[in-house]
């Protein structure tokens, strides 16, 4: 198995470990003000109209977005034996497509907010149009975020195969990122084929499990800039590479 030499830049590392916190904690803080949507078309865009904090948890996922774009750009810098290294990069691609399909949605769903207080200011004759608008734009974000969240869960399997054959993470997170991987791909089958309200709960688990494994990068990312840059820049001793294989 190819192994190549690991150089590491501290600064690049210490921005990553940053980014990957400051991520994780921006996108648990959008789902926890976030104020939810009724069901109905017309009981969501009265409680667009009357929340103030939609637009504020939408620019917070774009912040999340761009900072776990980051951090997961400089933990794929990190991998050095082939194939690990080629599954790390492929994950990268499809972390970049869940990012920008997750920041258009986003971005639609930002929109919301404006239909909404068109609709509460108009008159009772042009109401039903702005319903129509706003039913529309919603589900056009729910389509663009199935496609964020399946890209999410191809990066889990990905970066699990990358994880588990470097044997430069723990190999404990490598399944970790495969569960995650697992229960967002499951949710999207339950969701969008069957109707089922199991899906929440597996999507809910899979972007946590998602988070642990970020954290767990930040931290293994900050460490590496505290250790002497000639030991980090050696390769690992023949045991871990065999115990990795």
């Amino acid at each position: 198995m190819e192994l190549r030499e690991r150089v590491f830049n501290p600064a690049l590392l210490r921005l990553g470990s940053l980014a990957a916190i400051g991520g994780v904690v921006a996108a648990l803080v959008s789902t926890t003000i976030d104020p939810g949507m009724p069901e109905g078309p017309e009981e969501a865009i009265r409680k667009a109209s009357e929340s103030s904090l939609l637009t504020f948890s939408r620019l917070l996922d774009m912040v999340a977005f761009l900072l776990l774009l980051v951090a997961v750009a400089v933990v794929t810098q990190t991998f050095s034996r082939e194939p690990a290294r080629g599954w790390a990069r492929a994950g990268l691609a499809l972390f970049v497509v869940s990012a920008g399909a997750g920041a258009i949605a986003t971005m639609v769903v930002g929109a919301l907010s404006d239909v909404a207080d068109a609709w509460a200011e108009a008159p009772t004759g042009l109401k039903a149009g702005y319903v129509a608008a706003f039913d529309a734009l919603d589900n056009a974000s729910g389509a663009v975020f199935a496609v964020s969240w399946a890209a999410l869960g191809l990066f889990g399997l990905l970066y699990a195969a990358a994880i588990l054959r470097d044997g430069f993470f723990p190999r404990w997170l490598g399944w970790v990122s495969a569960a995650s991987a697992a229960a967002v791909i499951a949710a999207i089958v339950l969701g969008v084929g069957l109707q089922s309200d199991v899906a929440f709960v597996l999507l809910l688990l899979g972007l946590l499990l998602s988070y642990v494994v970020i954290v767990t990068f930040a931290v293994k990312l900050w460490r590496l800039t505290r250790k002497d840059p000639s030991s980090a820049d050696s390769p690992e001793p023949a045991s871990a590479a065999s115990g990795a294989g």
